[in-house]
């Protein structure tokens, strides 16, 4: 079997997922070919004008390497430090310049992204409506994540899932796997240790799901087409609090948000960073930022920075431990109940 999987991960939960998936494809045989969304953005507009030369970054890069390493990308961002490219400026445009895989070859397309606003990124929504409309049919999979297991979540795929379906690419798998926020607050590090567990537990067998043909699709919430189409308000709410950010004195000049925005929307000129038009509130800017020097705009008061460690932490005092806490008891009973079911099957074969 070969399947092709293109992926978009803000800060990174998601490509923890997706190289879950990936890993047991592998153990399984399956023939994995993963594209990063990121990757086809290419805005028409002003894409040729050059802003600081990244060389006059090495000073602040050298002594943040260690944190740089750890973002997204960073193989093709460490070549252009190797390499003294110059950081483009790209403003403006949403445009994607695919150049389209052979579909044909793959037994399988799968879809990762991270939930905004119960509604799949925008990026995402663009990206695929690039993809070339075909008659043969494919199957589809898709994996999201988010920081909360509400039901309302599951609207997210149902506008991606209607553009996709015109090119051909039918969905017959879908699968949510909370992990911890990236904006609104910081989960503790026992909730994002304990999600992750959770995640990983489940994904070897939700992959042996999709192996053997067997369909799984989560539950949409009456009226949910209607309340994804208000929800998605919110990229446009992006694009418009997203000229609000703003960089604040303890800024290096590092300039890794420049060189991670998945939009371009980040430049750097004369000193001075500008913020544009084209903000999908992804959080990777202000997430990863070694300083926590990037505002958020109207959202500053939600802004979570720093990676999470995974790991426990007994010490750690719970200061949202009322919030959705039906709903993660239910998605946490949920796992360990189909786990059990899976463990009983096993031992009666």
């Amino acid at each position: 079997m070969k399947v092709l999987i293109y992926y978009f991960s803000g800060t990174g939960n998601t490509k923890m997922v997706l190289d879950r998936f990936v890993q047991h494809f592998t153990e399984r045989g399956v023939q994995t070919v993963v594209k990063n969304i990121d990757d086809y953005y290419d805005s028409k507009n002003e894409c040729n004008k050059k802003t600081e030369s990244i060389n006059n970054y090495e000073n602040h890069i050298d002594s943040e390497n260690e944190y740089i390493n750890q973002t997204d990308n960073i193989d093709k961002y460490n070549k252009q430090i190797v390499d003294g490219d110059e950081i483009k400026k790209i403003d403006s445009g949403d445009e994607y310049n695919i150049q389209l895989e052979n579909i044909d070859e793959y037994d399988k397309v799968g879809l990762f992204y991270p939930i905004h606003a119960f509604n799949a990124p925008a990026n995402v929504l663009q990206f695929a409506k690039k993809l070339q409309k075909r008659k043969d049919k494919k199957p589809l999979f898709i994996v999201k994540t988010s920081g909360e297991p509400l039901a309302l979540n599951n609207i997210s795929s149902l506008k991606v899932k209607s553009i996709l379906r015109k090119r051909g690419l039918i969905l017959e798998n879908e699968y949510h796997y909370c992990m911890p926020y990236n904006i609104i607050f910081r989960h503790t590090d026992n909730m994002a240790y304990k999600m992750w567990e959770s995640a990983k537990s489940i994904i070897p067998y939700d992959c042996d799901e999709i192996i053997a043909g067997e369909k799984r699709k989560l539950k949409y919430i009456p009226c949910g087409r209607m309340l994804a189409w208000i929800f998605r308000i919110e990229h446009w709410a992006g694009r418009f609090n997203g000229k609000k950010y703003k960089v604040n004195e303890n800024c290096i000049k590092c300039g890794m948000c420049v060189r991670n925005c998945p939009t371009h929307n980040i430049t750097m000129e004369n000193g001075n960073f500008k913020f544009g038009k084209n903000c999908l509130m992804c959080m990777r800017c202000s997430f990863n930022c070694p300083k926590n020097c990037i505002k958020i705009g109207l959202f500053e008061n939600w802004k979570v920075n720093g990676r999470y460690s995974f790991t426990p932490n007994k010490n750690q005092v719970e200061t949202h431990k009322n919030y959705c806490k039906r709903s993660y008891k239910k998605y946490f009973s949920k796992i360990e109940n189909r786990l059990n079911s899976i463990d009983a099957k096993s031992n009666t074969q």
